[in-house]
């Protein structure tokens, strides 16, 4: 007796210990982003404000005191690290999700009209394909760079979102032109569906689970690139607490206060390790041929 899909996929879910840890990673760092940014729940997490001084305290190792040691200034660095959560998650989220949004229209509509329009879209994505990824994302940001931090941070969404829309874009134009040689969009069009409903009602929706794959193993790629960034201060202004900065920071006390670095890259890696085993476990789901073996 064959199994339903909901069930198919609760199977895959819970029978991929690799899947389980990707989304239990990601689950509690959203719901610890969550608290940690309204006031009055961060408190509840963290014993100090991310920004508090302390001289008295500085340099202090991890202890029940302070988790992750504190900086040259007393300021506690697992309450800094906290703060920056809201940050360094909802930043994949926004330039993924725009960067899927443009290369799902551009690559739907090359894909399935042709022609010119497919012409020009790839002649304009290759043009971005032509450099190293980082450093046109750090040139754009540059150029885009402001002083203030608000358009700062969004400046620097614009560079990842510029250099990461050609990807999907391909993406989307290679499995459009698979799909639009199945027999329901053959039938759609036989009956005289406009090209645009047929996009809409059985072209994209068909690209959804693929796409949501790629995105979700892009996030952890696009979350250590904008680290990359926060590195080079591209990203929020000090004293506001960012992961990626802090790792830079914390280089000037090594190898003596090694924690400055440790706690805010290891937070890092426990991030893009999530988005890259859910991402993982996404496939798997998707995936007919392992729903085929179940």
């Amino acid at each position: 007796m064959s199994k339903s899909g909901s069930s198919v996929t609760l199977e895959i879910i819970f029978g991929n210990w690799a899947t389980l840890v990707g989304v239990g990673i990601l689950v509690a760092f959203l719901f610890l982003s969550v608290l940690a940014a309204w006031p009055p729940t961060y408190h509840l997490i963290a014993r100090y404000p991310p920004n508090a001084l302390n001289f008295g305290s500085s340099n202090a190792p991890p202890s029940l005191a302070h988790f992750f040691g504190t900086d040259a200034e007393g300021r506690d660095i697992f309450a800094r690290v906290i703060a920056a959560l809201p940050i360094d998650i909802v930043i994949p989220f926004e330039v993924v999700g725009a960067s899927v949004a443009i290369g799902l229209l551009l690559g739907t509509f090359a894909g399935y009209l042709g022609g010119w329009v497919e012409e020009l879209v790839l002649r304009v994505a290759d043009l971005f394909f032509a450099f190293p990824t980082v450093v046109l994302a750090l040139t754009i940001a540059a150029v885009l760079g402001a002083t203030d931090e608000g358009l700062r941070v969004v400046f620097t969404e614009l560079a990842l979102i510029v250099v990461g829309w050609p990807f999907y874009t391909r993406l989307a134009r290679a499995q459009v032109i698979t799909i639009k040689q199945m027999p329901f969009v053959r039938a759609a069009e036989a009956s005289g569906l406009g090209k645009l409903r047929i996009i809409r009602m059985h072209v994209i929706p068909h690209l959804a689970s693929v796409m949501a794959v790629y995105a979700t193993l892009d996030m952890g790629t696009t979350l250590l690139l904008y680290s990359v960034f926060a590195f080079f201060g591209l990203g929020v202004a000090p004293p506001t607490p960012e992961l990626g900065r802090m790792v830079y920071d914390g280089l000037t006390a090594l190898p003596g206060n090694w924690w400055w670095s440790f706690f805010p890259g290891l937070i890092l890696m426990l991030l893009a390790l999530g988005f890259s085993l859910a991402g993982e476990g996404l496939r798997d789901v998707f995936d007919p041929r392992l729903r085929g073996q179940r």
